[in-house]
């Protein structure tokens, strides 16, 4: 018999809806589904799966499942589908695991049934801050969620027009930003959904004000932090990317969202909501064409339903440990993860986050996929070379395993992630001097706010010098005397010609003009006084992966929709899985845009359009 969930359960994962408590004499949700599939697999097809190789089983699912054919197929598919090779009607024509519902669960096995206005899945901040929303504004929510507590990672949260940028004394406004919004929804290819980013340009002082009022009044203090500045203008921005600090929280964009989740979960309680933690959602409920509820698994493996009387929303994250998901839906960053098992109490990680659980369920209520494909991973290479801004590349040489320089440096990190990828083994290689710690005259770091004088500070030429020295004696860095005793050093590097190109360089420098790149003089910097500092990186899960963006097709109002565009009746989604928000890659550029856009201002926006049943910015 061909069991269908062996995709899953191969790499560490056993699906959300296979229950892992098993009650004595009762057929689960998982087991139905194993059967009642395995009856639709006949022996002839079974044993064409079994024929195609490893490869063929990730890139078509169920590659077993016999197919309905296509008229115009030639006379040989099906001794070449034999033979181990995919065929376009195969592949057009076979489902993937994760599109097959499973079996529902029978009313004799609910334990409990839970009534509300709205339902909220999903512990985040886009969760929460739709539940704090809602209850304000006077709705019965609740809210739950996988883990064990919120979840949240990071702390930058980009905002326009909010009362602490004019605090600061920062203009930045819809009027003032309009060009640089063209040029981002270029760089997206103009394939996203435009409607949304204007909504957020529109709206988001409102959600931001809104929060920076509820954090402040709890004591922390908001900063800013500052914006990555182009010597050729192609990516400068406004200072526009939020945290929060206080208490232990020193560093507000690396751990300051875990304030925030504090404050809005207190928020919910304190206004009469309730928080429902370990329930992992299962499938949604529809009476007609309108989604009504969510059934869901409690740790204890008794089963719960969520009835909606006005939404459900998703808000449930990404689907980066999904390797069916990820193989259709953003195949080309495969090779870089290793899907472990999914961990839904994961902060801040590297590598990939979660299983999909919404976007699977809003495929089995009838949802389209988002319209850009691929779906767009969030990648960057901050480090461990030095950088002198904010989310910045390494501006000095960079150089592949050929020794060869491959790209223009000045670049924001993920760009310098993805030209890497590009390079044998993913891997870049970059040299620099003692003299280069005075190159500028204080080196930014990932974090660097305003007021200046919170969270990470500008480090000075010594300061920077000084932690070479130690990443050198811990081994990050490499460092020798002469730019040859650092080559040979970096392993894997062809050390002839990278000389070479380092004494070319250095000609670039003394001339003020780059002949290959054409890098702005302001960053060509020479490589000639000694001590000199090396390093290798080669982009990986571990180190470069955060996750992978969007999911289901999704109106500007959050509203979950069909092939034809047409809502879903109760169904919304927010956060990282809203659809058509990114394309090509997440670029950074706007530091904290997903937060501040997906996850605070559509939450903030739709949880009062929900209570109100009017539409709010």
């Amino acid at each position: 018999m061909l069991r269908v969930v062996f995709t899953y359960q191969e790499y560490g994962y056993v699906s959300h809806y296979t229950p892992t408590h098993k009650t004595k004499g009762v057929e689960h949700a998982s087991e139905r589904r194993e059967r009642e599939m395995s009856a639709q697999l006949d022996r002839r097809s079974f044993l064409k799966g079994a024929a195609l190789t490893g490869a063929a089983t990730v890139a078509t699912g169920l590659i077993g499942c016999s197919t309905s054919g296509s008229s115009n197929a030639s006379d040989n598919a099906e001794g070449t589908a034999e033979s181990g090779y995919l065929t376009a009607d195969k592949v057009l024509d076979t489902k993937w695991e994760f599109e097959i519902p499973p079996a529902t669960i029978d009313d004799s096995e609910i334990a409990e049934t839970i009534e509300a206005d709205i339902v909220v899945i999903g512990a985040g901040v886009s969760g929460l801050t739709c539940a704090a929303s809602a209850i304000e504004a006077g709705a019965d929510v609740r809210l739950f969620a996988a883990s064990k507590t919120p979840v949240t990672r990071g702390g930058s949260n980009n905002g326009v027009n909010t009362k602490v940028q004019q605090r600061l004394g920062i203009e930045y406004t819809p009027e003032s930003i309009k060009g640089r919004i063209k040029q981002e929804l270029a760089h997206n290819g103009g394939r996203v959904d435009a409607s949304k980013w204007w909504r957020w340009i529109d709206s988001s002082h409102t959600a931001m004000d809104w929060v920076i009022d509820l954090m402040e009044g709890a004591g922390y203090e908001t900063t800013v932090e500052v914006a990555y500045q182009d010597a050729d203008g192609a990516y400068s921005q406004v200072p526009a990317s939020h945290n929060w600090i206080g208490g232990t929280v020193t560093f507000g964009a690396f751990m300051g969202e875990s304030l925030l989740a504090s404050q809005l979960e207190s928020q919910i309680t304190k206004g009469g909501g309730t928080i429902d933690y370990q329930v992992v959602a299962q499938y949604l409920i529809k009476d007609g064409d309108r989604v009504t509820g969510v059934v869901a698994q409690k740790a204890d493996g008794s089963y719960v339903k969520y009835m909606g009387k006005t939404a459900v929303v998703m808000a449930t994250g990404d689907f980066s440990q999904n390797r069916e998901m990820m193989t259709k839906y953003c195949p080309e960053v495969l090779d870089l993860l290793t899907f472990p098992a999914v961990n839904y109490d994961a902060q801040f990680a590297f590598g990939g986050l979660f299983p999909g659980d919404g976007q699977k369920m809003g495929l089995w209520a009838g949802a389209a996929w988002q319209k850009v494909y691929p779906n767009a991973p969030m990648i960057d290479m901050l480090g461990p070379a030095p950088y002198n801004q904010s989310i910045g590349n390494h501006c000095g040489i960079n150089l592949n395993k050929n020794g060869e320089r491959f790209m223009n440096e000045d670049t924001l990190c993920s760009y310098g992630a993805y030209f890497a990828l590009q390079q044998p083994e993913k891997t870049v290689y970059t040299v620099w001097d003692t003299a280069y710690a005075s190159f500028y005259p204080e080196w930014e770091s990932f974090g660097c706010t305003l007021p200046s004088d919170n969270g990470p500070k500008p480090a000075t030429p010594e300061e920077t010098l000084a932690t070479w020295q130690a990443s050198a004696t811990s081994g990050t860095f490499v460092t020798g005397d002469t730019v040859a005793d650092v080559l040979k050093q970096l392993d894997g590097l062809d050390a002839s010609t990278a000389a070479t190109t380092i004494e070319r360089y250095n000609g670039y420098v003394d001339a003020g003009l780059d002949e290959e790149y054409h890098k702005n003089a302001a960053h060509l910097a020479p490589i000639k006084t000694g001590p000199f500092f090396g390093c290798k990186a080669t982009v990986n899960a571990s180190a470069n992966f955060l996750c992978v963006t969007g999911g289901l097709r999704t109106s500007k109002y959050m509203e979950v929709c069909d092939e034809d565009d047409t809502p879903i009746p109760g169904l919304y989604n927010i956060g990282v899985m809203v659809g058509d928000t990114y394309a090509n890659i997440y670029t950074f550029s706007i530091c904290g845009q997903n937060l501040g856009m997906n996850c605070i201002t559509f939450g903030y926006l739709l949880g009062k359009q929900l209570a109100t049943g009017k539409v709010v910015g």
